[in-house]
């Protein structure tokens, strides 16, 4: 599927832009903290700041999560935001999952699924079969894992990660939010809506955390799929997020540790040539002086010959 990547020139040249847009926007008027402090029970991902806040333990995705809470309810148009909103395009009357998210293959499950958080959050819960046609709602309603929670770059949890592709949406349906969605448009167009705001503002926290690590933001969000499984009110109730590379989304322990080592390599390459300029400077500096020197001892001996 095609998403629409731009090149590295004009996306960069887009991200410049938004970036002045958002600077004018923020000197306009109060600060983005103060935004989200102000409007703090506004929902995000269905939930308030402080609900959504409290769950979230890593220190850089609560820090993320707060700038993306503000970035929206300030009306942000920040490149991370446009990014968020661009790969969620959709028909905004759309009664269905599928015109909804228009940019995305869609496959729905409807039936009554019951899976626990416990077991949908585990690394090995084999949420991928869900991208298949003939597997329904309920089928891994019975799965139960064995042993401990196995690290996300086990072989063959990442040939199944990777076998699910960019550009793809699963959704279980429970069997009476289907019923009084097919009964009422209206209805459904809500429920359309409420799933497209809730993706979007997901998308808007997790491009936040990728571009705090100097992420690809729109190469990030153009490689992703999504598992969502709705409650009877067309809420999510559980959601796994994969990127095409094969992992779970956000940044793992060994990828942290490998920026950190690289953002200090470059730090100290950045710090060696500052010393090599300032260096360089008073090199140049004293041979200026010597040049100088030179000149004016010329223009005396011009001015007294017997010298």
């Amino acid at each position: 599927m095609e998403f629409g990547v731009t090149g590295k020139s004009k996306r960069y040249g887009m991200e410049r832009q938004y970036q002045k847009n958002e600077a004018a926007a923020h000197n306009a008027g109060m600060s983005f903290a103060e935004l989200a402090a102000a409007r703090s029970n506004e929902l995000f991902m269905g939930e308030t700041y402080q609900e959504r806040l409290d769950k979230i333990g890593d220190k850089n995705s609560a820090n993320a999560f707060r700038e993306a809470y503000a970035k929206k309810m300030a009306g942000s148009v920040d490149y991370v935001s446009a990014v968020s909103q661009l790969f969620n395009a959709g028909n905004i009357e759309a009664t269905n999952f599928a015109d909804g998210f228009s940019q995305y293959h869609v496959i729905t499950h409807v039936g009554n699924a019951d899976i626990s958080p416990a077991n949908w959050q585990r690394n090995d819960f084999p949420f991928w079969k869900y991208f298949q046609k003939d597997t329904d709602a309920d089928a891994l309603n019975d799965w139960r894992p064995t042993g401990e929670n196995p690290p996300q770059t086990r072989g063959d949890l990442q040939r199944n990660y990777g076998s699910i592709g960019p550009g793809r949406i699963a959704i279980l349906i429970p069997e009476k939010l289907q019923q009084k969605m097919d009964a009422d448009p209206a209805y459904a167009r809500q429920i359309v809506a409420k799933l497209r705001q809730w993706k979007e503002d997901y998308d808007r926290w997790d491009n936040t955390v990728a571009a705090s690590y100097g992420g690809d933001v729109a190469g990030h969000q153009a490689s992703k799929s999504y598992v969502f499984d709705l409650d009877e009110n067309g809420d999510v109730r559980n959601c796994t997020v994969t990127s095409c590379g094969g992992e779970l989304t956000g940044p793992t322990k060994e990828e942290i540790e490998q920026f950190e080592a690289e953002q200090l390599r470059k730090w100290k390459l950045r710090v060696k040539y500052i010393q090599i300029m300032e260096e360089g400077g008073k090199q140049k500096r004293l041979e200026e002086l010597d040049a100088l020197r030179y000149f004016q001892n010329q223009l005396v001996r011009q001015d007294r010959p017997g010298i």
